[in-house]
């Protein structure tokens, strides 16, 4: 019996088809004209306009060394402004003074912990943009460097001044980072800065690594690395003090450290289901949905 042969269309080879408006390859389109942009003194002189920003770290700060000696320039912030965001005090207007505004907030921040950071140690890239696009662009630059230092690992760099109630929980990044006067009166609820300090180098060095096996390791090594907590603030349906301590030994050692008064609080080291941490959601929900939008891009 005769074989039939194959037709030419079954002997064709199977090629992607390039679709210019998927999301990944959008997203890929804006981060790269970001990247394109020089490097921009931190904070840079006035602008018009709203859309994303990347801060990098270019001193020599031994925490973030790695960030310097690598030829792959890996942003430790990014952020964004909308033009159509009132938050920053500003009407919606594209032709408005939010992205630079946005940006010399930041330096501001760095100016006040200068213990440890120096403005003159960073460098800005921005890309002005229409609403439209601003944050698919934040979710590609989010994704393709994550974890991004101070986004994820470090929270609190970008976030708005807490209340005046003395009981706040001291961020991540102003414990690295100390100086600023809106810093919490009470240690961070999840790591001492030993344990901080940690994984900023786990985070550090899965940043600065290409997409791959490697770099996934590293990420995994990053998300299994976890401590007992060391606070937590009294839920609704209890009784006592407001401060909840989980982990004496460790509360006392960074309040002290920290020069800070140890408020009235009541320990509960036999905790066996403690209260997450609004920072640890906040952290996990950001590298589960970057990590989401690689598979689905």
């Amino acid at each position: 019996m005769t074989r039939r042969r194959p037709t030419r269309r079954e002997q064709a080879r199977q090629v992607e088809v390039f679709d210019p408006l998927a999301l990944r390859n959008l997203q890929e389109v804006l981060r790269e004209r970001l990247e394109r942009a020089e490097l921009d003194d931190f904070p840079p002189s006035d602008f018009l306009g709203a859309g994303v920003y990347a801060l990098y770290y270019v001193g020599e700060l031994d925490l973030y060394a790695p960030f310097k000696d690598t030829e792959r320039k890996v942003p430790i912030y990014v952020g964004k402004a909308e033009a159509g965001n009132s938050s920053y005090g500003e009407p919606a207007s594209p032709d408005g003074f939010q992205l630079i505004n946005r940006i010399k907030k930041h330096a501001d921040s760095v100016a006040e912990a200068s213990q440890t950071l120096n403005v003159a140690d960073f460098k800005v890239r921005y890309l002005p943009l229409d609403d439209a696009w601003i944050v698919l662009a934040e979710r590609a630059l989010l994704r393709d460097y994550r974890p991004v230092l101070w986004n994820t690992v470090m929270p609190g760099f970008g976030a708005n001044a807490p209340g005046s109630d003395r009981q706040n929980a001291r961020s991540i990044w102003d414990t690295v980072h100390p100086g600023r006067p809106r810093a919490g009166r009470l240690c961070n609820r999840r790591f001492t800065l030993d344990e901080m300090c940690e994984r900023v180098r786990l985070a550090v060095a899965a940043s600065i690594l290409e997409e791959g096996d490697e770099r996934t390791a590293a990420m995994e090594a990053l998300e299994a690395y976890q401590k007992r907590p060391i606070w937590r603030p009294k839920k609704s349906h209890e009784r006592g003090p407001r401060v909840v301590v989980q982990d004496q030994a460790r509360f006392r050692s960074e309040m002290a450290r920290l020069g800070l008064e140890i408020p009235e609080h009541r320990v509960v080291e036999d905790e066996l289901d403690p209260s997450e941490d609004p920072e640890a959601t906040a952290e996990r929900n950001t590298l589960v949905a970057e990590q989401l939008s690689i598979k689905l891009g």
